[in-house]
């Protein structure tokens, strides 16, 4: 299905506000930037958000349902608990990794805003974690894992790593390919499952 004028003005200003924010910085970046690179007027903006802050958070929002989406689509295809998991940490490196724009807003930009952190665990990230929870119990279920992990506590520790890999890597501004780290960071992560 084709996407509305209306829906597709909003990706664009989405798509503008990436590329702005992570060039400059969220404090340093104006909706007059945005607009102009999303080709817009300025008061345009305001038709799809009430504030620079919405259009921080709705950058987020957007790349969490994406991302779980696909990951959704990709583990129906995968049985046991172990390869799930490891499916989670390779995808979840790939994609951070194949823009670094949204990284430097994921990663780095939206952690400036008190109002986004308070509402950090309440977001699509607590949707993310329970998707690691529920792979983590069926490996526990399976035998895979150790059965006196509490899953809920292991997928924030799995987020934990995943999360600090992504911070390196966009702080670190060496030119690696982030999801190279996946295999080795899967072991890693396994073997403290086990």
């Amino acid at each position: 299905m084709a996407r509305s004028a209306t829906g597709m003005k909003r990706e664009a200003i989405l798509d503008a506000a990436v590329v702005e924010i992570a060039n400059h910085g969220y404090y340093q970046t104006t909706v007059a930037m945005i607009a102009k690179r999303a080709g817009v007027a300025d008061g345009t903006i305001y038709l799809y958000f009430g504030n620079k802050e919405e259009i921080l958070f709705s950058l987020f929002d957007r790349a969490m349902e994406r991302f779980i989406a696909l990951g959704k689509s990709e583990l129906e295809k995968i049985g046991d608990a172990e390869s799930k998991l490891r499916q989670i940490i390779e995808l979840h490196l790939s994609l951070v990794g194949r823009d670094r724009d949204l990284a430097i807003i994921t990663q780095v930009e939206l952690r400036h805003s008190i109002h986004f952190m308070d509402q950090f665990s309440r977001s699509r990230v607590a949707d993310y974690l329970a998707v690691i929870g529920e792979v983590i119990a069926q490996g526990c279920r399976e035998g895979a894992f150790r059965s006196d992990l509490d899953p809920v506590f292991a997928a924030k520790a799995v987020f934990g790593v995943l999360d600090e890999m992504a911070t390196d890597w966009v702080l670190s501004r060496r030119n690696t390919r982030l999801e190279n780290k996946g295999p080795e960071v899967a072991a890693f992560v396994l073997g403290g499952l086990r």
